[in-house]
């Protein structure tokens, strides 16, 4: 049976989310739009109605799939919450992307227009891939990471945990990035990334450790 879909976030991520279902041919089964304390509730967002999170809570959760439509890895916050209430997750893929058979993926993956993935490729849940991305072989990356529009993986990578990879980042092979990382716009990533730091440049080289306040206040930080 057709479930009903929920876009979890109404920002501008969760309204491209909805352009993927109307390129599915799959727009009629999004309901609307997921926020807590909403501010907005009722409001139409590109022709769908924006909601509390607390609409969840009277819903039949086996009639139902959210889409973590937030583009940094605090989504997973929500989406825990969520996943408390009972929720499951649907994993999107746009209908252009370039996709082996070789590619495993977790619960909730998005994977937008654009998107080249090759060979043995392992992504973990709720992963993000922006527009236009290539994956090459033998990557792995880990949950709620986020590649932002542009980025290229090149071979044998390893990217950790709760990650985001700034627009247009480019990789080099044989490499590790550790856990909650920010990779800063444009940087090439040239050695090991370790955990918990913010990277830019080139070659990428770490320039601030990160707190969870840090993430909090993304993308706003400071140097």
């Amino acid at each position: 049976m057709q479930k009903k879909i929920f876009i979890l976030g109404g920002g501008g991520f969760g309204r491209e989310i909805l352009n993927i279902f109307t390129d599915l041919n799959r727009e009629n089964e999004v309901e609307g739009y997921i926020e807590e304390n909403c501010q907005r509730e009722g409001e139409l967002i590109n022709g769908k109605p924006i909601y509390d999170i607390s609409l969840l809570e009277d819903l039949d959760k086996d009639d139902l799939r959210l889409v973590g439509a937030i583009g940094t890895p605090h989504r997973k916050n929500l989406i825990k919450k969520t996943k408390k209430m009972g929720c499951k997750f649907e994993t999107v893929i746009h209908p252009n992307v370039i996709i082996s058979k070789w590619v495993e993926m977790g619960e909730g993956c998005i994977i937008c227009a654009g998107n080249i993935l090759t060979n043995q490729i392992k992504l973990g849940k709720h992963v993000i891939l922006n527009l236009g991305c290539t994956i090459g072989h033998d990557v792995n990356i880990g949950d709620y990471t986020t590649l932002s529009p542009g980025v290229r993986v090149n071979g044998n990578l390893s990217i950790g945990k709760s990650c985001f990879f700034g627009a247009g980042v480019i990789t080099s092979n044989n490499l590790s990035v550790g856990n909650n990382v920010f990779i800063g716009a444009g940087s090439l990533i040239s050695k090991n990334i370790p955990n918990n730091v913010f990277a830019l440049g080139t070659p990428a080289r770490p320039i601030k450790k990160l707190k969870e306040s840090d993430w909090i206040n993304f993308p706003n930080i400071s140097l």
